[in-house]
């Protein structure tokens, strides 16, 4: 590109008289905002020939020469004879005729551009390799290079000396059999030749496998076929002559195809194990593979459905079809497992696997059934429908889970044998401040429940059965503090209602039998022994409120009232109590547990945290008591035998508030479950304390993002896990599966008949 000098220098004028000069230069060359403007564009040369392949620069020339330019526009015509990039460099692709353009600042000029076919000929020919050594039935590939690079024809002819030795096809050389011979490519054009010297050795087979087989028994379905891929070692072994059989020819039979390939037929009508063998090589090696044919259906029967990790199933061996089969073990889920029918549930979600031996007509077989497990039975969101303040609660089959929501108060039923949730019942009464507690009769199945002004009860079935007001609550649930419990025979139900009364109804016909004033809308108890009944609550008669009842002939009578040592008992919790029946235990604000002896009647208190502690549980032993507290997220653990010991803490994530409302449940093994909040980013996760591990904390699963600050709610039941919560927003349901048996927690949290004397009927025993 030129510069524009001074006009009075372009136009070659001396400096005469100023307007002359004027005139001459504005005559001399157009101008554009000061700049002189492209006039004409040459493009150099005008015309040429150029052979196929070929590249030519070509050049632009414009008018006048000190006129200001950028840059150049080139175009082909048709730029499958010729290309032209944006640098004006010419590329011939083919034979024909074409015309270049460029343009500058919108002024063409052209060249004529003749391409003319390539006739440069072959002068020789090179291979990739000299010589090669190969094994029998091995390939390498020789690459073949035409010289010059840019000769007209490169087509190459490719031909074996011995082609039982070696032979050829495009370049790539396979060896035959043991000996010397070469290989030869020659030029269609002008026939050079280059010879590579290929020596087969013969390197004998150390070891055959089958690429696709596997190390377990492989069922098959009696008609269906299975190809057989052999793989060697070493890969350029010679030994590639195989010999193939099967160990029982009314079961299977092999063909072998051109390629070398096995094609497994298993026959029709008859049943058992069969092994297909391959052999090589002197002294021989060889690979065996065995499979069950399969003929009356498959040999185990699966369970049916979706598989859910942490789920039990029932699998087993198909004794029908298969009586024979004897010695069956099951090693799956980390367990080892035998006779021919077996329960047990996926680790993880995801991929997973049960390896199944036994022995069948004396021929022993080990074989491997892969499975896809889904982690979550329900992960739901609940719009509008906070669970928050409530405990799920378990009928007594652990078919079914109940819990009631705060906002739109309502009870919702959770189907744990298909997954499922659903509102069961509607007791909105514009008064919703909080979820309500709940408590399930596990010989009727009825679900009792309130809103703020009444107590229900319904059915399994979602019928409201009874209904008793209680017009002149004020707290945010006309039941007080724990669920409702039942007595012995669980005809009655006792409700401690948040009008200042504890009363007992008729369980069928709602009923009210008898009331025993309180002085508070909070209240614990436990039942126990013969409807014997502990309450825990604030002052009556200016005493720190222990009291036992008696309930007979549908009558109560006051048994003890005492103090208590810890003094206020402000948010006391639902009570754990012993299988024994002899000792119960509140844990209550400012850390305090308190221990009830309920043959001596006596009470002790002990500090065994910070904050709020949440409901205790026992393990099914008795041996260990757990309970959370909300101070930096804590579980702990105390001796119930040493009730002044010290107490251990066995989690904590050090963040200032644990899951309000939640607790602790243990299953009959030890272990001990819990929902926790574990950051300040809202991610939660389902927990378990591995009591063989001695309760080392394991993250069963993690939940992302359920709430920025969730309060939440949590149970276990019959191998289920229900936890979730929220505030206002983003309120979830949660139901993870774990492999364990129904919580013995011994624990009234959830109003899980407050560990009366009947909960051998609600644990199922």
């Amino acid at each position: 590109m030129k510069r524009a000098v001074s006009v009075a220098a372009n136009c070659g004028l001396k400096l005469l008289v100023a307007s002359v000069c004027f005139l001459m230069v504005a005559g001399c060359s157009p101008k554009e905002d000061g700049q002189i403007k492209v006039t004409g564009v040459a493009v150099d040369p005008p015309s040429v020939t150029i052979t196929e392949g070929e590249m030519l620069p070509l050049k632009v020339n414009v008018t006048p020469q000190d006129a200001h330019w950028l840059y150049a526009e080139w175009s082909s015509t048709d730029e499958t004879v010729a290309l032209i990039n944006k640098a004006g460099t010419l590329k011939a692709i083919k034979e024909g005729s074409v015309t270049i353009t460029a343009t500058v600042d919108g002024v063409q000029g052209t060249c004529s551009v003749t391409v003319v076919k390539n006739q440069t000929p072959v002068s020789g020919i090179s291979l990739s390799a000299e010589s090669l050594t190969i094994g029998k039935g091995a390939t390498e590939t020789l690459t073949a290079t035409i010289e010059p690079a840019e000769a007209a024809n490169k087509n190459v002819i490719w031909s074996s000396s011995d082609s039982k030795i070696a032979t050829v096809d495009g370049g790539v050389v396979t060896g035959v059999g043991g000996g010397e011979c070469d290989i030869v490519a020659r030029t269609e054009d002008g026939g050079f030749e280059a010879v590579c010297h290929v020596k087969v050795s013969s390197i004998p087979v150390e070891a055959l496998a089958f690429s696709n087989g596997s190390s377990f028994t492989l069922l098959a379905d009696a008609g269906e076929t299975y190809t057989l891929i052999v793989t060697y070692t070493p890969a350029n072994t010679s030994d590639r002559d195989l010999e193939w059989s099967s160990s029982d020819a009314s079961l299977a039979t092999v063909e072998v195809t051109e390629e070398g390939q096995a094609i497994v037929t298993f026959a029709s009508g008859n049943t058992g194990p069969v092994t297909i063998t391959a052999g090589a090589g002197n002294p021989q090696r060889t690979a065996s593979q065995q499979f069950f044919v399969q003929g009356a259906g498959p040999l185990v029967n699966m369970p049916e459905g979706k598989f859910y990790a942490g789920r039990k199933a029932i699998w087993s061996i198909n004794t029908t079809a298969y009586g024979e089969a004897t010695n069956v073990k099951w090693e799956a889920s980390g367990k080892s497992l035998t006779g021919t029918e077996a329960s047990f549930a996926p680790i993880e979600g995801g991929e997973n696997s049960v390896v199944v031996s036994a022995d069948y007509a004396g021929t022993p077989i080990r074989f491997e059934v892969n499975y896809e497990a889904e982690e979550w039975l329900i992960n739901e969101a609940l719009d509008g429908a906070n669970p928050r303040n409530t405990y799920p609660v378990f009928n007594k089959e652990c078919t079914r889970a109940y819990f009631i929501t705060r906002g739109a108060r309502r009870l919702y039923e959770i189907d744990l044998e298909e997954g499922s949730v659903s509102m069961m019942f509607n007791l909105n009464d514009g008064k919703n401040d909080n979820g309500g507690d709940i408590a399930v009769n596990p010989v009727s199945g009825d679900i009792y429940c309130s809103n703020q002004q009444h107590i229900f009860c319904i059915s399994a079935s979602g019928r409201q059965k009874w209904e008793i007001p209680v017009p002149t609550c004020t707290s945010a649930s006309s039941i007080a503090g724990c669920g409702p419990a039942l007595s012995n025979d669980c005809s009655v139900v006792f409700i401690p209602a948040a009008d200042k009364r504890l009363i007992a109804v008729n369980a069928a016909s709602g009923a009210v039998l008898d009331e025993y004033p309180v002085e508070t809308t909070h209240i614990q108890m436990a039942v126990y022994g013969n409807n014997q009944i502990v309450l825990a609550s604030s002052k009556k008669d200016g005493v720190e409120g222990i009291r036992f009842l008696s309930f007979a002939g549908d009558k109560f009578s006051e048994v003890k009232v005492m103090d208590c040592p810890s003094g206020d008992l402000s948010d006391i919790t639902s009570p754990a109590i012993n299988s024994s029946q002899t000792k119960c235990w509140f844990t209550c604000n400012r850390g305090v547990m308190v221990e009830v002896d309920l043959n001596a009647k006596t009470v002790a208190s002990v500090k065994v945290a910070d904050g709020y502690v949440w409901s205790p549980c026992l393990t099914a032993d008795q041996n260990w008591m757990f309970f959370a507290s909300q101070d930096k997220s804590l579980v702990n653990r105390k001796d119930p035998s040493a009730f002044s010991a010290s107490t251990a803490v066995v989690y904590t994530n050090g963040n200032d508030s644990f899951l309000n409302f939640t607790h602790v449940a243990c299953d009959t093994e030890g272990n001990v479950y819990f929902f926790v909040k574990e950051d300040g980013a809202g991610n939660n996760a389902f927990y378990r304390l591995n009591a063989s591990r001695g309760w080392q904390p394991e993250v069963i699963s993690s939940i992302e993002k359920q709430n920025n600050d969730p309060q939440a709610f949590f149970n276990f039941g019959g191998g289920y896990l229900i936890g979730g919560g929220g505030q206002n927003v983003r309120n979830r349901l949660l139901v993870r599966c774990v492999d364990a048996e129904r919580a013995r927690s011994w624990s009234g949290a959830g109003g899980d008949v407050c560990a009366t004397k009947n909960a051998n009927l609600v644990y199922g025993n």
